[in-house]
């Protein structure tokens, strides 16, 4: 599923991390259960929804749109698709958002399989104007790249789209994937797998864009494949109409900070001038560099730093996150001028949609055939991404981490796809792209100043909200201090600085003492929240380090 809780929201120029406007409480006379029709703001507040029957619908309204769309989602079968919930099975949970979760379904009267997104109406924490135009968004598209919308129901506090099912899971899911399965050094896709999805990403955005539509928040996360090699634009969680009635041919700009911070176009940060259709541009630009490194140029930055790099620094480029000279000499000229043209500061000077899919670049591009060996066939499976997806809760637990560079970063486990080191990419086949044509000669070989294995550690504590995190780190013997880790774990946040003394002193001792202790539990010296006893074995008022074989 792609995920919905990574945005930022700027409005009058003003940084906001969520725009709250009370708990919306829906009653069963608003809302019956399982009842079609069209969601309107009341006159006479924002924090409420209405349900109106169908026949008192203006022509343009919202349940027009929805009568039309099943309509023709029915042509192929004499059952339209049902707005009960009873007439679905749901299955696994296979993603999961700030306000919504995503289950695999099978609708019943049409022995077909679906994906059920349901948003729950009372955590949405933006303005129901937002909420009302994904569904907009979602019930106007047709296009073979752009996500497939059914139907869309309340099921009490919650609102459910009824969407198709894309198998293959997100683009972000295969690029983790194949960086947990192999060593992606020198990059991830080779050029004819980019060239394939981005042509049919650029067909989606052009559809898009045609329509007085745009996106802001274009990333691999949020690029869907199909089993059969079908790719498609998914989340409209932050979409919005340009222009209203699909009238274009004015200049219409947008005021809204929305989208997702290390792929946003530099307009849409400022705020100044308001920004168009070349906001997704600048974002596809971003997704080339992730196909290629299999990450966003500033991803390791928080959001505040992020705007600002992007804001002061010269565009990035795909070598802007290298570690090393020629990291990516794999990938060519025209690829790397289809990121330099996407990254213009000037959105003026961003080509459109329609002529970047004129671009000598895509002339690598090939069938969805080719995309089913390359991308599909190693990707995860449904069950594990289903199994990520139970697991998963944001801003628990990570990896604290230290580059060869010596910095040290921040790691969730979300992020980093599960903990795995950067050590860990010495015993991972290396990923061989086709056009690198090396020997493997230019690849360090490392036997010969062999040094003292890590020491891999977790130190288990409460965090803030008094949940249990653990947080991974590294311990190099003759390089590192006990002193050193525990004020990077300070300096991160992660670690109240209360606390320092304590874990110095028993992570010094469990090093010293590594060949006969591999747990040790302490007391902590920061104050325990109201109400709490301290308890040891809960870590309530304790911490607890421990060695990982």
């Amino acid at each position: 599923m792609v995920d919905i809780s990574d945005g930022i929201l700027f409005k009058d120029n003003s940084f906001l991390s969520t725009l709250n406007i009370g708990k919306r409480k829906i009653s069963e006379e608003i809302l019956p259960q399982g009842s079609p029709g069209i969601f309107r703001q009341k006159a006479t507040t924002c924090d409420h929804l209405s349900l109106s029957g169908y026949a008192r619908v203006a022509k343009q309204s919202f349940g027009n749109l929805l009568s039309r769309k099943m309509a023709s989602s029915s042509g192929q079968t004499s059952v339209p698709w049902p707005n009960t919930k009873d007439d679905y099975e749901l299955g696994k949970v296979i993603g999961v958002g700030a306000t919504a979760v995503v289950h695999g379904a099978l609708c019943k009267p049409r022995n077909e399989k679906c994906a059920i997104k349901r948003i729950n109406l009372e955590k949405w924490n933006t303005s129901m104007d937002e909420l009302l135009k994904e569904i907009q968004a979602m019930s106007s598209c047709n296009h073979e790249n752009v996500v497939t919308y059914y139907t869309s129901f309340v099921v009490k506090e919650e609102l459910w789209l009824v969407l198709k099912l894309l198998e293959g899971g997100s683009l972000l899911d295969i690029i983790k994937h194949k960086m947990r399965a192999s060593n992606c050094k020198h990059g991830v896709f080779d050029e004819a797998t980019i060239a394939t999805v981005l042509r049919e990403v650029l067909k989606g955005l052009e559809y898009f864009h045609s329509n007085g539509q745009i996106h802001r928040d274009i990333k691999a996360g949020n690029i869907l494949l199909g089993e059969d090699g079908t790719v498609q634009i998914a989340d409209f969680g932050v979409s919005a109409w340009l222009a209203t009635g699909r009238d274009i041919s004015r200049e219409k700009v947008r005021h809204t900070f929305v989208g997702t911070p290390c792929w946003m176009a530099p307009e849409v940060m400022e705020q100044d001038h308001g920004y168009d259709f070349k906001a997704d541009i600048w974002s596809f630009g971003i997704t080339a560099i992730e196909m290629a490194s299999g990450t966003a140029p500033y991803h390791k930055y928080p959001p505040m730093k992020v705007l600002m790099l992007t804001l002061q620094n010269e565009p990035p480029n795909l070598d802007t996150g290298a570690e090393e000279k020629d990291q990516y000499k794999a990938y060519g000229k025209t690829f790397r001028k289809l990121i330099t043209d996407c990254l213009q500061k000037e959105p003026a000077k961003r080509p459109t949609a329609a002529d970047l899919l004129k671009h000598a670049f895509f002339k690598k591009a090939k069938d969805k055939k080719y995309l089913q060996s390359t991308l599909v066939a190693i990707g995860p499976s449904l069950e594990t991404r289903v199994q990520k997806a139970s697991k998963r809760q944001p801003g628990a637990s990570g990896r604290l981490h230290r580059k060869e560079t010596g910095e040290w970063v921040w790691s969730s486990e979300d992020e980093d796809g599960g903990g795995s080191s950067d050590s860990d990419n010495d015993s991972k086949p290396m990923n061989t792209l086709v056009s690198i044509g090396s020997s493997g000669s230019d690849h360090e070989d490392l036997s010969e100043t062999a040094e003292p294995p890590p020491v891999n550690l977790v130190l288990r504590m409460r965090n803030a909200k008094r949940e249990l995190n653990d947080i991974r780190f590294e311990f190099a013997v003759g390089k590192d201090s006990a002193e050193g880790i525990a004020s990077e774990l300070v300096g991160a946040g992660l670690v109240d600085g209360k606390d320092i003394v304590a874990i110095t002193i028993n992570l010094q001792k469990l090093i010293d003492q590594r060949n006969v202790m591999k747990v040790v539990t302490f007391p902590l010296n920061s104050p325990l929240h109201p109400n709490e006893v301290p308890d040891d074995k809960a870590l309530v008022g304790f911490a607890q380090i421990s060695i990982m074989d």
